[in-house]
């Protein structure tokens, strides 16, 4: 729902393996915010991100 100009939504992403293996999640995180606003542009900036579960268990 969008609100105030705001919309909150959930994704999952599977990562190719091999290539998300060479990032910690801190890269992980920033790299997935930086290239999310880098396709926003002028239209949008994300407020806030973050990673709520991890299946392969790798910090």
């Amino acid at each position: 729902m969008i609100s105030n100009g705001q919309i909150t939504f959930k994704v999952t992403l599977n990562l190719d393996e091999n290539w998300a293996s060479h990032l910690s999640k801190d890269e992980l995180v920033k790299y997935l915010k930086t290239r999310l606003n880098s396709s926003l542009g002028f239209r949008g900036q994300i407020k806030r991100f973050g990673v709520v579960g991890n299946k392969t268990g790798k910090e």
